[in-house]
């Protein structure tokens, strides 16, 4: 990387360039200050943060052997911004992302070029001037060279336009309900969007708070002959700009289409005021057309729990329309921005006018206690696809997650809207007995012993932690909190939170036990079945199959009372907890399933004969992947030679 500007760069851009944490930053800072090559010092400081020239660091840390990233040099500008550059502003993004559209276009580096350059260069590109003339004009120079250096750094002008997005989605944290939203629901979103545009709508409209990112996404899985349609914003001009970079052409307005699909996010900004939220999708079906169909996203409290007189009437005249065919609740932790709270999802389509109001039903579904997999994705689609369709759709559908419920119940109800929520496992557990055989018999070994036979049992129901804790059945221990100059190369197994999200790392940090007896006496080492877990920076947990290991503080342990489990399976807390939503406290509220007493041991004696088999799958999938290597690397040296048979035998013939 070389530049005539330098690139500043906080202590979190120094972690990110490093791959390391940000509290090892700091210690590099304190640790080499008197040392023969000490940690660059800051060259500039704003409001109180200090700043450093990405250079010096990006040398440093190459020339000390310090941080994960052997890149660091090239990589350094992804991380460093010039010094009159904000990446919490939009404006100041935006221009950036032009000049990275721009270099798209051009076919090259734009870091010679002048300012009547670039301006005549976004013209001929963006004649409307929607969405690069008016943000490149704004670009100082210093940011030109910056941009190329940044497409470089990422590889492409398109990856360094997504690490832009990211790097300014993480500033955004105080945005609560209108933050980011994460994987899961945008994955939701697609293929719902998929769906319902497969019937030939030819329109997708957005409004400004779907992100760029998702933007893409819904275009890309839609028809390639759909015609994209964005608001009049920044939002709608960085959208543009997206397609831009993705090859494909970008129009200033769309003719009117036959029919549209319409994604519409809320609240916009700010905190989701009810009214406001309600007067927007009232506006939205308004507007639209027998041959449209909308998703509408927004908090939970808004769009299906109980609300003030007021506000119950307003969300009851939308529903009147006839045009709310399917109501999702959705769990929570699904924005990243506002973790406890719990969105909603509302599918609109044609006005059921033709069907007296005493006979029209809408689809309700309660996802709160389900984690958006890819299975579970399926279904709701089908589920919401099979509302909007005929009646005859609907009696030939069996519905998973979805109920259909009297439209005249919803409107006189003054409760929740999506009622208790829909336990999958029991709406589907008489379809288990079969579709356990049928993966039975897709393994070639038992690794089961006796095949299970049908119950008819009644099924334990899960319950909370602080309820299983209040019970006795379960308890949490502390972490440990374990100084630096404690750990050796042998000794006690340490496990610490990052080694939960790799488990094959556990075992590599090791104390020694005299000197951890001695520094804490009043520790608990983990027994046989205990739960390691963390809550931070996701929800991650591990079983400790023998015991006598150290847990490393924010790590706890969740140890299931071997005299009274309630129906705990170790295992299968551990899978509950990494499907469970994070934040401060949330393990408390966490929703572990049980078993009946009798079923605890043998479970676990299968998932343990299961595991061990896995292993030894995987440790034969390693000397496969070995002898690969080791066949390819004879062959190519000229060491071994192999022989078709083949080939063999039709010369013999």
């Amino acid at each position: 990387m070389s530049s005539t500007t330098p690139l500043l760069i906080d202590l979190t851009g120094v972690a990110r360039l490093a791959e390391v944490q940000r509290p090892v930053v700091s210690m590099w800072r304190s640790r080499f200050s008197a040392s023969a090559d000490p940690f660059p010092s800051p060259v500039h400081e704003k409001s109180g943060r200090p700043y450093f020239d990405a250079m010096s660091v990006a040398q440093w840390l190459t020339r000390t052997d310090h941080g994960n990233n052997p890149d660091a040099i090239a990589d350094a500008a992804a991380s460093a911004a010039p010094r009159n550059f904000d990446i919490a502003d939009p404006a100041d993004v935006a221009s950036v992302d032009a000049l990275l559209a721009l270099n798209e276009v051009a076919g090259e580096s734009l870091s010679d070029a002048d300012p009547d350059s670039l301006r005549r260069l976004a013209e001929a590109s963006d004649p409307d001037d929607s969405c690069l003339v008016t943000e490149i004009a704004s670009a100082p120079s210093s940011w030109v060279e910056w941009a190329s250096l940044l497409a470089d750094a990422a590889y492409s002008p398109l990856a360094a336009s997504r690490l832009l997005e990211r790097r300014h989605a993480a500033t955004r944290a105080a945005r609560g309900s209108a933050g980011p939203l994460s994987t899961p629901l945008e994955d939701l979103l697609v293929d719902l969007a998929h769906g319902l545009a497969s019937s030939g709508d030819d329109e997708l409209i957005v409004n400004e708070a779907v992100s760029v990112a998702l933007v893409s996404r819904l275009a890309d899985r839609i028809d390639e002959t759909t015609e994209l349609s964005v608001p009049a914003t920044g939002e709608g001009r960085a959208i543009r700009r997206r397609r831009l970079l993705e090859g494909m052409p970008v129009l200033a307005h769309c003719s009117p289409a036959a029919a549209a699909l319409l994604v519409t996010r809320l609240p916009v900004v700010g905190a989701p005021l009810t009214a406001d939220t309600l007067r927007a999708v009232d506006d939205l079906v308004l507007e639209m057309r027998d041959t449209d169909r909308a998703i509408v996203v927004a908090p939970a409290a808004v769009l299906t729990e109980p609300l003030s007189a007021a506000d119950v009437l307003a969300r009851t005249d939308i529903m009147r329309s006839g045009r709310v065919r399917a109501i999702v609740k959705l769990p929570s932790g699904l924005v990243t921005s506002s973790p406890r709270e719990a969105l909603a999802l509302w599918v609109l389509g044609r006005e059921t006018g033709d069907v007296p109001i005493a006979d029209r039903f809408t689809a309700v579904a309660d996802l709160t206690v389900t984690t958006l997999s890819s299975a579970t994705r399926a279904d709701v689609t089908s589920d919401v696809l099979a509302a909007m369709g005929s009646a005859s759709n609907v009696r030939a559908h069996a519905f998973r997650f979805a109920r259909l419920i009297r439209t005249t119940s919803l409107l006189a109800s003054r409760g929740s809207l999506v009622g208790a929520p829909t336990n999958a496992a029991a709406a589907s557990a008489r379809d288990l007995p079969a579709l356990l055989d049928q993966a039975r018999q897709r393994i070639d070994i038992d690794v089961v012993g006796a095949a299970p036979t049908a119950s008819t049992k009644v099924a334990v129901a899960p319950a909370r932690v602080d309820t299983l804790i209040a019970g006795g059945h379960l308890r949490v221990l502390p972490g440990t909190r374990v100084a630096r100059d404690e750990f050796g190369e042998s000794g006690l197994v340490a496990i610490d939170a990052e080694s939960l999200h790799d488990h094959t790392t556990i075992g590599e940090r090791r104390v020694d036990p005299m000197v951890f007896a001695s520094r804490h006496p009043s520790a608990r080492l983990t027994a046989p079945g205990d739960v390691v877990f963390r809550t931070a920076p996701t929800p991650a947990a591990w079983v400790d199959p023998d015991g006598s290991k150290i847990v490393i503080y924010p790590a706890r342990v969740l140890r299931v009372n071997a005299a009274d489990p309630g129906g705990l399976v170790p295992e299968i807390v551990a899978a509950d907890v990494a499907r469970s939503p994070g934040g401060p406290g949330a393990w408390r509220r966490w929703t572990l399933r049980r078993v009946a007493p009798s079923a605890i041991t043998p479970l676990r004696r299968a998932l343990g004969n299961i595991a061990a088999t896995r292993a030894g799958l995987q440790t034969r999938i390693t000397h496969l992947d070995h002898y690969a290597d080791t066949l390819t690397a004879a062959v190519v040296a000229g060491a071994v030679t192999l022989t078709d048979p083949d080939a063999a035998a039709s010369v013999a013939q």
